[in-house]
């Protein structure tokens, strides 16, 4: 009877300890909760006003160069390029946020590089398309040049074959050879006849037809 008891008191006793503990436990993460904070996020922004909405939520703020490891003396010249926790991580109240930041001189120097590198690249784009349009214009012209020269030779080589055409030499008639025993009384007659005129030594001819004596007659 006497263990019996003890053995009841002694479960009593545990069990009274462990809902304690678990009714602890469940007050601290009450508690936890109840303390955690959203990070905002503030990358962008210079350190100072950073520094100050997280300072005004309760965190510790780090901040370190992360570029080139220079001292950090005035915040507003700084620009935050990191953080952690990140934007919207749930962090106790009063934990420490690391910022990484750059230099806003070197921030403005290498943005104006920048800026400088697209604006020659694009000027070196617009003159590669400029070049291939004024090329294909020249090509074009070259082309059509060549074109027209060949058209120009082609027209003066028939025109030259034309002129080459000899034309046939015009065709005198003969007169009419007089009949073996003709005798014309007069130029008039002979003309009459298609005779004239008429040749020394062709039948027909008289010394007295020919008046200019030349061997000649009736050629006029």
């Amino acid at each position: 009877m006497k263990k019996t008891l003890t053995l009841i008191v002694l479960t009593g006793l545990m069990l009274t300890g462990c809902s304690g503990k678990q009714a602890s436990s469940t007050s601290t993460a009450v508690a936890v909760v109840a303390d955690a904070v959203t990070v905002p996020g503030v990358l962008s922004l210079t350190l100072d006003k950073a520094t100050e909405q997280l300072e005004d939520l309760g965190f510790k703020v780090e901040a370190a160069d992360t570029a080139d490891g220079k001292s950090i003396i005035v915040k507003k010249n700084w620009q935050v390029t990191s953080q952690d926790p990140t934007e919207g991580a749930q962090v106790a109240k009063g934990s420490t946020v690391h910022l990484g930041v750059k230099n806003l001189e070197k921030a403005a120097a290498e943005k104006a590089a920048a800026d400088k590198a697209a604006a020659d690249k694009a000027a070196a784009e617009a003159a590669a398309a400029a070049k291939v349009v004024a090329d294909k214009a020249a090509a074009d012209q070259a082309a059509a040049q060549q074109v027209a020269a060949q058209k120009a030779a082609e027209a003066a080589a028939q025109q030259a074959a034309q002129q080459a055409v000899v034309k046939p030499a015009p065709v005198v008639q003969a007169p009419a050879p007089a009949p073996a025993a003709a005798y014309f009384g007069s130029c008039a007659e002979a003309k009459a006849a298609g005779a004239a005129p008429l040749f020394a030594g062709q039948a027909g001819y008289r010394a007295a037809l020919d008046r200019d004596k030349d061997g000649v007659a009736c050629e006029s």
